[in-house]
């Protein structure tokens, strides 16, 4: 998913593909990104407008300059330009004209619809199913809790999607919460039933 032309030749209101580069790849991260943008961003441009209006040309243009970078962050590339002018506009001093406001209001609103609809259809996302762990991943990462080392915590970040598929919601949250914790022992414990089976590090 990236910033294809819609239709009637417009670009999608943010970049998804880059975006979730910018996060290294990790989905979940960048989905927490875009939700907590959806949460502190939906009003955004009429708080800009309002301390504009009440003559808090200052304020105004510190809002528009943290919409600006939050607008980069998420890869909402033409949400970004228009706060970036609104924003020029102001630090000169200047009430932007109401154009310059209705414009950056329609933008915030394709993109807020975007979000609406990545946020509300997760499986439309990524229709693949989660990558299963291969035998020497898992072996690596019962190894690594087996002796202790805090490398263990990279490798079930990096193994989310696998070891979510392997053991649901609910247990892959407890697995990361000890890990978390560098409990070491329970995440083993945790992880005895479904990898017994499938490496020789719980055998006997």
């Amino acid at each position: 998913m990236s910033t294809l032309p819609l239709a009637g030749g417009r670009e999608a209101a943010l970049d998804y593909a880059a975006g979730l580069e910018r996060m290294m790849g990790d989905r979940e991260m960048f989905l927490r990104v875009l939700a907590r943008f959806r949460g502190d961003y939906r009003d955004s441009v009429a708080r800009v407008r309002l301390a504009a209006v009440a003559g808090d040309l200052a304020l105004a243009q510190r809002l528009a300059h943290t919409l600006k970078g939050a607008a980069a962050m998420i890869e909402a590339r033409g949400l970004r330009q228009q706060a970036a002018q609104a924003e020029q506009v102001l630090r000169a001093g200047h009430m932007p004209e109401a154009q310059i406001f209705d414009s950056l209001d329609a933008e915030l609103a394709r993109v807020m619809a975007q979000l609406d609809t990545l946020l509300a259809a997760p499986a439309a996302r990524d229709t693949a199913p989660a990558p299963a762990l291969s035998e020497a991943e898992l072996s690596q990462l019962c190894a690594l809790l087996d002796l202790g080392d805090s490398a263990a915590q990279d490798l079930v970040e990096r193994h989310g999607a696998g070891l979510r598929a392997l053991l649901g919601a609910a247990r892959m949250a407890q697995l990361q919460a000890a890990v978390a914790c560098f409990d070491f022992e329970g995440a083993l414990r945790m992880l005895r039933p479904e990898l017994a089976g499938r490496t020789g590090l719980f055998s006997g």
